[in-house]
């Protein structure tokens, strides 16, 4: 699989909308995504109770745009993530029939790969410029929640959300004095100990996805480098360390520091390499386990490990075939390796690995195109490897619509200005 016949003057058909226009409305998406649950949060503080329904509704029509856009701008380079998409909606179906029910949950969870990456794919201008403006937004609701929690958990108050929306009960939030999210303050001391805050959220209402966007924008920086003004540099790199500090997240930190320390030698592989990432980051992390003997219970990354370990081992023939019980589905939550087995059966799980680290080519005869897609190949698969050993947050398209979407801007094979242009000429 490779982008090698990629023809940008076939794109977009001229005669429906813009190369301009594609963009504005993959802006529009990608803002729309960023913003809807604390819209939601909002809606459910002053308004009415917002239920889990509302919440799937806006997802789905966030799908519903991204994929009608999609379907008004086909191109050749889009085939083997259309190919990924059908393999996933096919293989879901195929479990729901023998299940007897509809898995349409799995299969929600999964979609956003294909979707995103293909939005990635057609967004012309550079995806910096966008990035920069989501991290406006989410720098502004950051110094909001630190400057005034007070008027931060008036206007979302985020556990009243979480209990009318998710599966959560007023017991989960141990904190009976805030209101924000349940981990957003831990009973022992932040990891990040020299700050006097509670873990910040911002617009994602949660300190996890939080720590998602940080490692994120991450891979944004060092792919794209090169191409940054000292201003954006100095911008994104400051407001990048201080949302890592402010939502202390302790995976977000080791992520980035690896991805940081690795992609730089790692792009000298092809960027193909990438797919013995996943293998090597579980057999080193079932070493870890049989050697320091975490305990699966607690609440750190090594604890983390030791439960995917537990997990994956508990694992039957049925399980890897997408027959679990919907409660031992919901027990695999805090593993993303196994609830993505489980959800998406082993071969599922098999193609959306491969397809992540297979499909991009970096037989390019532009040199800096060459390096950006082995480092996003690269930095994407350390993320993702890292992201299934302790938590499935992978799957919540707050965390994923950004990572994929970045991921299909910078494996494109041609450079920007190659793209741009009205194609009506």
């Amino acid at each position: 699989m490779s982008y090698e016949r990629y023809d940008p003057h076939v794109d977009i058909p001229f005669d429906v909308l813009t190369r301009e226009a594609v963009d504005k409305l993959i802006a529009v998406i990608m803002i729309a995504t960023l913003l809807f649950n604390a819209v939601l949060a909002a809606v459910n503080a002053h308004v009415t109770a917002v239920t889990n329904g509302e919440v799937i509704a806006a997802e789905l029509l966030i799908f519903f745009c991204s994929a009608l856009l999609l379907a008004l701008t086909l191109a050749p380079h889009d085939r083997p993530w259309l190919a990924l998409m059908f393999l996933l909606i096919g293989m879901g179906l195929v479990v729901s029939l023998f299940r007897d029910e509809l898995v349409a949950k799995n299969i929600r969870d999964v979609l956003s790969i294909p979707v995103f990456v293909m939005l990635g794919l057609r967004y012309s201008s550079s995806p910096v410029s966008l990035f920069s403006k989501l991290q406006f937004i989410v720098v502004f609701f950051a110094l909001l929640e630190v400057a005034n929690p007070d008027l931060f958990s008036d206007i979302f108050d985020v556990r009243s959300y979480y209990i009318n929306s998710r599966n959560f009960t007023a017991d989960d939030f141990w904190n009976s004095d805030s209101s924000l999210f349940v981990s957003a303050t831990r009973p022992g001391e932040r990891f990040f100990s020299f700050v006097d805050i509670h873990r910040v959220s911002s617009i994602f209402l949660e300190p996890v996805s939080l720590g998602n966007y940080v490692c994120i924008m991450v891979i944004l920086l060092i792919c794209f480098w090169s191409t940054l003004s000292l201003i954006m540099r100095t911008w994104l790199v400051v407001s990048t360390v201080s949302l890592l500090v402010a939502c202390d997240g302790r995976f977000a930190t080791v992520t980035s520091a690896l991805i940081l320390l690795c992609v730089p030698l790692a792009s000298k592989l092809p960027s193909r390499a990438a797919v013995f990432y996943l293998p090597t980051i579980v057999i080193l992390g079932a070493i870890g386990v049989y050697a320091f003997h975490p305990d699966p219970l607690s609440d750190d990354f090594g604890g983390r490990v030791a439960k995917t370990m537990e997990l994956a081992g508990n694992l039957n023939f049925y399980d890897v075939l997408g027959m679990a019980e919907w409660s031992q589905i919901n027990d695999n939550l805090d593993s993303g390796l196994t609830y993505l087995i489980v959800t998406q059966t082993a071969l599922g799980g098999g193609f959306v690995w491969l397809f992540t680290t297979l499909v991009a080519s970096d037989h390019v005869p532009d040199m800096e195109i060459r390096l950006r897609i082995r480092r996003a190949t690269h930095a994407v698969a350390i993320f993702i490897g890292l992201n299934l050993l302790v938590s499935y947050s992978l799957f919540s398209i707050k965390s994923a619509a950004f990572l994929w979407f970045l991921y299909g801007a910078a494996i494109k094979p041609m450079a920007e200005d190659d793209m741009t242009g009205d194609l009506a000429s």
